[in-house]
């Protein structure tokens, strides 16, 4: 059955809601539109593929939801507030306590334990040492890790590096984990245990992701498929709906 948005609504709590966000940036005498006015509802609980070509505006679209960039003109609301009208230590508290990130490039810093790097957030927002590690150590042993929690970047594969990442965009409890390109710099084999992880943490813990991806393995355990194409919504499709050689990765949704 094609997709249907008033059906899809019903029933289901808005967490991220943006309305005609667009983003320009001049370069010299030439306004390069990245965003040409996206409208788009995100529901409590969803897992959502931001895809297109590369240029397309699934990163800045990425930006605009996570706070890390505004719009030339539109809103982006989470749990209905407008993060434009956030100032700064507000939207830095947001950031802290709704939103997790995980990025393609891990972001993790080199020097630092991988039980360190996961607390790093609690850190900034000054909880006690002790909580810190408790929790930072449940993150590790949720993503796998707990074994290698003294060790550092160097001393981990990608895959690993890319788990404590996770956990560490876990450790405050965020309601919506925002996954930027999480499998571009890994293997077939452990992109896919990227991809279970993620799927787990939606259908077992009933967290929202949304992940920008060229990854077309996540589109078989995501919900909704975002299809951005120049700057705006090209289509939006159910992943049921979609043609895709199903692996054993989360079942048959």
């Amino acid at each position: 059955m094609p997709y249907d948005p008033v059906e899809y609504a019903k029933g289901r709590e808005i967490v991220v809601r943006a309305s005609g966000v667009k983003k320009e940036y001049t370069r010299g005498s030439e306004t390069v539109h990245a965003l040409r006015g996206i409208d788009l509802e995100v529901y409590r609980g969803e897992y959502i593929c931001v895809m297109g070509p590369s240029g397309s505006g699934k990163s800045t679209f990425f930006n605009m939801i996570g706070g890390l960039d505004t719009p030339t003109s539109g809103r982006v609301f989470m749990d209905e507030v407008d993060m434009a009208q956030l100032n700064a230590e507000e939207l830095a508290y947001l950031r802290c306590r709704k939103i997790g990130y995980v990025f393609q490039a891990y972001n993790l810093n080199s020097t630092m334990r991988a039980l360190d790097n996961v607390t790093l957030p609690m850190t900034f927002a000054g909880v006690h040492a002790d909580e810190c590690r408790e929790r930072g150590m449940k993150q590790l042993e949720r993503v796998g890790l707990s074994d290698r929690w003294s060790h550092r970047p160097k001393q981990m594969s990608g895959g690993q590096q890319q788990r404590v990442a996770i956990a560490r965009s876990l450790i405050n409890e965020p309601s919506i984990l925002l996954c930027d390109e999480p499998t571009a710099n890994l293997d077939i084999k452990t992109g896919k245990e990227i991809h279970q992880l993620l799927y787990n943490l939606n259908k077992d813990d009933g967290a929202t992701i949304i992940c920008a991806t060229h990854d077309y393995d996540m589109l078989e355990v995501c919900d909704r498929i975002i299809w951005i194409e120049d700057g705006s919504i090209g289509r939006i499709e159910l992943s049921e709906d979609m043609t895709i050689e199903k692996s054993s990765l989360g079942g048959e949704k």
